[in-house]
């Protein structure tokens, strides 16, 4: 089950000028985006830009004041998402043995089309090379490592294909290659590592700026370190992951059996994970059926409150004019009060008496009775 985090308005808004938002959002499992559109959601100021900056250098910039804080009472319910969360091989798993030599020839078809796929003559900023006709490819690695990715993969895709998984690559090769374990369908990556470095400009460079102050130059330099890191994951259920990478003893090419073995425990969390999303279907549909329910009887109860109320009003209007009425006949007793009076009076105690008998819910049981039970009792 998601962990839930309640927070009010006025709680929220205090953090929101405590704390960065970037930083912030992160508590609540939001980016900072996301987390500014709560805030507008629900009618909270946030700093502006500078705020933090003006703060840092000793000042004292004023906050934007919470507007109608009598809304603080309601409680904004953030729901924590899962994280990344890596699936080893069980201890009791055997992980099966891949050898990887550097002899090693590509026969694989999939390998094939991905080194065919390859321009040799095009690189992005990085030094990468890109991919012919937009193909998305599972590799991302220097030409001077291509080879070795290429090695490996064919290793790889022979040994899945050997168990009985299903890698599937449809034309026009624009989407990612899919494995298929256990009927899940699970994508993978091998990735060189990067470093980067704030660019220095060069005295050519320096030089340009100066003669055409449009061109920007390169605000990062990269290095292509040779190493790689595999990583794969769910198509469903993107949090589950599992990666290896070249470690100071290791290969990737000594790890191949336990790549392979990670299809199969990413393939069996998503159904773990599945399972529980089921689950907790189950139990939000039980607490939306309690809660129909909860507000079924409320109404319920309310209508009949409504109905009692408006009768025993009606009931004391009745008494009230039969109690008129009792007082008036008396004062008809007065020798001073003259005939013609007395028969006017007369016919207004006759109106009375019907209007009371009319007003009265008690003459007309069945009415009530009606009214008062007209939805199901509860």
């Amino acid at each position: 089950m998601n962990e839930a985090i309640k927070i009010t308005r006025g709680e929220l808004y205090e953090r929101v000028w405590q704390t960065p938002m970037a930083k912030l959002a992160a508590e609540f499992c939001r980016s900072d985006v996301g987390l500014a559109k709560v805030c507008r959601l629900h009618q909270i100021p946030v700093p502006g830009r500078g705020y933090w900056a003006r703060l840092r250098a000793g000042q004292n910039p004023k906050r934007k004041p919470l507007l109608n804080p009598a809304t603080d009472r309601i409680e904004i319910v953030f729901r924590k998402t899962r994280q990344p969360e890596a699936t080893p091989a069980m201890p009791d798993r055997p992980v099966p043995v891949i050898e990887v030599s550097d002899a090693r020839s590509i026969t694989h078809r999939h390998v094939m089309r991905i080194d065919k796929s390859v321009l040799r003559g095009k690189k992005d900023p990085r030094g990468l090379p890109l991919s012919r006709q937009r193909r998305i490819l599972p590799v991302s690695v220097s030409l001077d490592s291509l080879a070795r990715a290429l090695r490996i993969l064919d290793a790889l895709f022979t040994a899945l294909e050997d168990a009985g998984h299903l890698i599937q690559w449809d034309t026009p090769y624009t989407s990612p290659i899919t494995v298929i374990v256990f009927n899940e369908q699970i994508t993978f990556s091998i990735l060189e590592i990067i470093e980067r470095t704030p660019h220095t400009m060069t005295k050519e460079e320096v030089a340009r700026q100066k003669l055409d102050r449009w061109w920007i130059p390169a605000s990062w330099d990269y290095v292509l370190t040779g190493r790689f890191k595999f990583t794969l994951q769910s198509s469903e259920a993107p949090h589950i992951q599992h990666s290896c990478a070249d470690g100071k003893k290791r290969r990737l090419e000594s790890r191949v059996g336990e790549m392979f073995v990670g299809f199969e425990d990413v393939a069996a969390a998503v159904k773990r994970y599945r399972e529980a999303c089921a689950e907790d279907a189950r139990r939000r549909a039980a607490e939306l059926k309690r809660e129909d329910e909860r507000k079924r009887r409320q109404a319920e109860y309310d209508h009949k409150l409504e109905v009692v109320g408006k009768f025993a009003a009606q009931w004391r209007e009745a008494n009230g004019l039969r109690e008129f009425a009792g007082a008036l006949k008396e004062n008809l007793r007065s020798p001073a009060v003259s005939m013609e009076h007395k028969l006017a009076v007369l016919r207004i105690l006759d109106w009375i008496e019907r209007h009371a008998n009319y007003v009265d819910p008690l003459t007309d049981i069945r009415n009530l009775s009606l009214q008062f039970g007209g939805r199901d009792s509860g």
